[in-house]
């Protein structure tokens, strides 16, 4: 009965002091990869703060969004940043902090002549958007469809080549402002895009959110560690 009591023990003492993972998106200029592949941003400078604060094991990783996504839902020790935080994902993580306010709209090639004033015309257009992002499936939850009027991308960077390179495929794109100026603000050629309209009149600020079955005791690390630095956040 001992022998079993003390291996049940050291079983619970890995779970609790396994190592957090982070997942997130290469999202300028919240989060992104520098020149020398280091993540930079002021969102992945908020989060690596808090973590260090908690004392918590941790490692982040960026990959495509949907992954990142994906991951941060079926994995209970995995936290993911940076999330909007909309009504449709309340119940599926434990929010911690908010990280920004972006505000996303809709764009078009300035070529195009397209004008909207709200969501039902745009459904007689091609659509870029970024899979499983925050756009994706609100504009699911306002009756449009995949592959009919909204294009999944796996990256914001795909989006943006798209519009360099095939701009014929696509009518509209839905991206952050601010992704928008961080990316006129790195090319030679500017993006002859034209802002139409918000995707929304209300949008969901970003956050750092976790696996809703995040063990108790990161959770409570983690709420202390973010309480701390309220301000600095």
């Amino acid at each position: 009965m001992t022998k079993w009591y003390f291996v049940l023990l050291l079983i619970v003492s890995h779970h609790c002091a396994a190592k957090l993972t982070v997942v997130t998106e290469n999202f300028a200029p919240a989060q992104y990869l520098d020149a020398n592949n280091n993540l930079v941003g002021d969102a992945a400078d908020k989060v690596r703060l808090a973590l260090d604060s908690a004392g918590i094991d941790y490692s982040i990783s960026v990959s495509d969004w949907s992954m990142a996504y994906n991951i941060a839902l079926r994995d209970p020790q995995t936290c993911i940043f940076s999330i909007s935080r909309s009504p449709e994902r309340e119940h599926n993580f434990i929010w911690f902090a908010k990280l920004a306010q972006f505000d996303t709209n809709f764009y078009s090639l300035k070529s195009k002549g397209i004008s909207l004033t709200n969501l039902e015309q745009a459904k007689q257009y091609r659509i870029a958007v970024l899979k499983d992002n925050y756009s994706h499936h609100y504009l699911l939850s306002k009756g449009f469809k995949e592959n009919e009027n909204l294009m999944l991308f796996s990256s914001f960077d795909n989006i943006f080549k798209i519009i360099q390179t095939r701009s014929s495929s696509i009518d509209l794109v839905v991206i952050p402002a601010q992704r928008i100026n961080h990316e006129q603000s790195h090319l030679l050629n500017k993006l002859q895009l034209e802002l139409l309209m918000p995707i929304n009149a209300h949008q969901a600020p970003l956050y750092f959110a976790c696996n809703k079955n995040l063990p108790d005791n990161v959770k409570q690390q983690l709420g202390v560690a973010f309480s701390s630095y309220e301000s600095k956040l």
